[in-house]
């Protein structure tokens, strides 16, 4: 198993330290950089960009890690984050959606956070709203809390994993983890496309 590093960088541990934990645990390997607060606007700004070259630890400071794939580039709170689904590689800070084939960091669309939302962008296909090439993706969080709820696991099952698997019997999605959809992407020639309604 390997887990990707989520950090909001506010208990004195950044990243590359969470990675480093990850290592040391066995569980590590991971470049997805989990969770960030992308909108430079905002004072909780966590600075993707700096990740283009080795970072060094805040509480392990020997410790060097590098991010390549940028999920939930989103709000404190999520409660604004971006609508987009989609791969590119961001240009800038400031030029967040705009593709820059030289870059090394893949931005990946979260879109909606249900089953219906994955549903929604397989309508886009079969409406030919979006042409087939480009490549869609939904992503979302399943948290202790959810889990934990009473019948929590049962709730998850019948919301979200059994109208997955049904769309993937069909062939319609496929259901894989970021880092083994990036490296698909990249050998399928990554063509970045966003759709952003």
């Amino acid at each position: 198993m390997v887990l990707d590093p989520h950090s909001h960088e506010n208990g004195g541990y950044n990243y590359t330290d969470v990675a480093h934990l990850l290592d040391l645990l066995g569980v590590g390997g991971s470049t997805v950089l989990g969770g960030h607060i992308g909108d430079p606007s905002l004072p909780q700004f966590q600075h993707w960009d700096r990740f283009r070259d080795p970072v060094p630890g805040q509480h392990y400071p020997d410790a060097l890690w590098r991010g390549d794939i940028l999920i939930g580039a989103g709000t404190p709170n999520h409660v604004n984050d971006p609508l987009v689904s989609g791969l590119w590689r961001p240009r800038d800070r400031d030029h967040f959606f705009e593709d820059d084939p030289a870059a090394n960091i893949v931005a990946v669309g979260a879109w909606h956070g249900d089953a219906a939302g994955v549903a929604e962008l397989v309508n886009l296909y079969t409406n030919k709203t979006v042409d087939p090439s480009c490549l869609l993706t939904a992503s979302w969080n399943i948290k202790p809390g959810d889990i934990q709820a009473p019948g929590g696991v049962d709730t998850i099952v019948q919301e979200t994993l059994i109208p997955l698997v049904a769309m993937r019997d069909a062939g319609q999605v496929v259901l894989t983890d970021f880092t083994t959809l990036v490296s698909r992407w990249k050998a399928a020639g990554a063509e970045a496309c966003l759709y952003q309604p």
